[in-house]
Parts: structure tokens; C-alpha cells; sequence
């Protein structure tokens, strides 16, 4: 992921969350997380929320920089600055936390900075009388990783743009999948850290830094080769994207390629609503493939965006559409245009067979004719 992708991402993504729930509960104080150790607690003994190091690898530095921007782009009622201690959030009277991150691979690092703000009794306090919420914003997260985070029930609100960045959600078949996790755990130094930390399959790299739940084959410099000289060749050696690599790699996402089969998804009419809006026609791949999982009962926008590969404010977008042109009712159910839609885009396209038509014109071969 280039560092203009993250940063332009994330900061859009972090004013659409201030603007939509969080801003319900305002104000809404902006902090990056960043690792914290089991026994911290938050104000306690000089721990403060204030990012001053690079234990992160630079990422709790950078989501630092990206909130110091959307903190210039709103009124301080709105979102105060500078609140690094209890008085401070006191002052201001707080009532959201916003906790702002790069990527959740394992959820570890989250839950162990929500834990820290929690063991803080006054935080616990406002929290316990619905006076503060919580809220979690990310740029991408593994199925795991989120998944832990909100079974954790530390955090009022999570918000991702892009979930799913693992090997469970990558677009290979049940064999290719098998095969790829086995070699994976074949090949790993040690068999524990195959699948990355905390078994979390992640499969994405930043342009700043390469995270630690990855498959340990593509970061280890030990393990099991055939090279002559008996040494490994990691990938992403000592954790980080050598230049070369960084060339060839940057912005680089897998091409999607419809996991379920539909045909005709290429087209500009639907059968049953006629011939969509202009603003329509870009997306209307993704609005058919759309509706074909939610036949499969996938409903919310996460899963959604996950299962046709869109950060999640399109996939919400989608069903929008889908719903103004009233294939889904307001609970994402298939109406019946939807589903004579569905039928259309499975149907197999009218095969055309070519026939030669006969002639009594000489022919001569192109190579052969006189040059004009």
C-alpha cells in the first residue's frame, strides 16, 4: 500500500466517522494508538497518550500526523486539541474517544490501548455512566483482528475501510487456499508463527512499514531452503520493503475477479428498471455482484465490501443505489426486481454462430497484394 493511498484514505475515512455517528457525541478527542504493555494504565505513573517514540515502526507517528491534520480541518468545539491529560479532557468535556490506527492485523495492539485508557478509573467512570464512548477508527483490519476486537466489547464503535486483508479473504479456491496455508506451515521456522501473529493471515504491507502477522515465510531469515549457500530469502527482510521492491510493489492489489459466476455484468441496461443513470453505469459490476451476495445472505456493508473487494463507503454506496432502484428493501433483502435482475445477470448470453458465406472472388493472400 503506497504512502499516498494510506494517508489520503485514512484521512478521508477519519472526517467521514467525525461527521457521521461519532459526531453525535460531541466533542470528540482524536488519539493514534499505539502499543501499550499489560500493566499500564492511562495518566498513571506518566503514561500519556502522547506518541513520542518509533516503537511502532513509524505508524503511530503517522496516524499522529494524519490526526493533526483533520484537527486543522474542524472547529475545536467540534474536536479539541492538545487534550493529553485527564484535566484537559475533563476541561473540554469529552464525550468521544476516537482512537485512530493504521491496521488491525491480530486486533492486539487495539485492545491492549483500549485496556490501558480503561483501567484509568475516571475513564471507567464516565464510560460506565454513558458520559465518554469509545470508538475505534481504522484504515484496514484483518477478518480476525476485527473480529476479536468487537467480541472484546472494549470499543463502542469500530470503523474500517478496508477489512478483510487476509488469506480467508483473498480469491483463490478452497484447494489453492489449502495448499497455500500448508506451505505456509511447511516452510515456517517455527510452526506456531505460519499464519503470522496470532494465527491472523494477514496479506497486507504499507509502504512504511511490514506488519508482523504476515506469514512468517515472507519475513523469517531462517528456515528451510534449497539454496546452495543453506540461507533464507525472506521477502520483506528484517521487516521492511527494500527499494527495489518498494518499485515494483507499490499500489499493488490483486485484480478481482467475480467469485460468483455472474454473467452479463458488464451491462449498462438492467431488465427490469431500464436504462440506468449515467452516474450509475461505472459501477454497475460491482452493483450486480452486489446483489448476488446478498443473495448468499451477506447483508452488512463490511462483509460486502470484503466479498467484491471495495472499501467499505462504497459497498454502503452500492446498496444505496441498489435500494433507490428497488432491487433491496431498507433491510437488504432481495425485492422481486432484485431478483429477476439476478436471474438476468446468470443467464447465459445468446451464442451466435458465424457462418462463411460463400464467393466467386479470387482471393489473394495480404502478402502477396502490391503495396499502395
Amino acid at each position: 500500500m503506497s504512502e499516498t493511498t494510506f494517508r489520503q484514505g485514512l484521512l478521508e475515512h477519519l472526517g467521514s466517522v467525525l461527521a457521521g455517528e461519532a459526531s453525535k457525541e460531541k466533542p470528540a478527542v482524536l488519539f493514534s494508538v499505539r502499543s501499550c504493555k499489560p500493566t499500564e494504565t492511562m495518566f498513571v505513573d506518566e503514561v500519556s497518550p502522547l506518541v513520542s517514540g518509533g516503537d511502532g515502526g513509524g505508524s503511530e507517528l503517522i496516524a499522529q500526523n494524519i490526526i493533526r491534520d483533520a484537527q486543522g480541518r474542524l472547529d475545536k468545539s467540534v474536536v479539541p486539541r492538545n487534550a493529553m491529560t485527564i484535566d484537559l479532557l475533563r476541561e473540554c468535556r469529552a464525550r468521544s474517544l476516537v482512537f485512530v490506527s493504521d491496521y488491525a492485523g491480530s486486533g492486539t495492539e487495539s485492545l491492549g490501548y483500549a485496556r490501558a485508557w480503561l483501567r484509568n478509573s475516571t475513564i471507567r467512570s464516565w464510560r460506565s455512566l454513558k458520559l465518554v464512548r469509545l470508538h475505534l477508527v481504522l484504515f484496514a483490519a484483518t477478518t480476525v483482528g476485527l473480529r476479536r476486537i468487537r467480541a472484546s466489547g472494549l470499543y463502542d464503535e469500530v470503523s474500517v475501510l478496508y477489512p478483510g486483508m487476509d488469506l480467508s479473504s483473498a480469491q483463490w479456491d478452497t484447494d489453492e487456499l489449502s495448499r497455500i496455508r500448508k506451505l505456509c506451515a511447511d516452510y515456517a521456522r517455527r510452526p506456531e508463527d505460519g499464519a503470522g501473529w496470532s494465527g491472523s493471515e494477514g496479506l497486507l504491507v504499507f509502504e512504511h512499514t511490514v506488519p508482523n502477522n504476515l506469514p512468517s515465510i515472507l519475513r523469517q531469515t531462517r528456515g528451510r531452503t534449497r539454496r546452495r549457500d543453506g540461507k533464507w530469502a525472506p521477502f520483506f527482510e528484517h521487516r521492511t520493503v527494500q527499494l527495489e521492491l518498494m518499485r515494483a510493489i507499490v499500489g499493488y492489489r490483486p485484480e478481482r475477479t467475480a467469485g460468483l459466476g455472474l454473467r452479463g455484468t458488464g451491462r449498462v441496461e438492467l431488465t427490469g428498471s431500464g436504462k440506468l443513470p449515467v452516474r450509475y453505469r461505472g459501477g454497475i459490476r460491482d452493483l450486480v455482484e452486489v446483489l448476488g451476495h446478498i443473495e448468499k445472505g451477506h447483508r452488512h456493508p463490511e462483509q460486502l465490501a470484503t466479498d467484491v473487494s471495495v472499501p467499505v463507503p462504497t459497498a454502503m454506496s452500492l446498496v444505496l443505489q441498489a435500494q433507490e432502484l428497488g432491487l433491496v428493501d431498507s433491510q437488504t433483502r432481495l425485492t422481486d426486481a432484485g431478483w429477476k435482475e439476478l436471474r438476468a445477470a446468470n443467464a447465459k448470453p445468446r451464442v451466435v454462430v458465424s457462418r462463411l458465406q460463400g464467393s466467386q472472388e479470387p482471393y489473394y493472400p495480404g502478402t502477396l497484394r502490391e503495396s499502395w
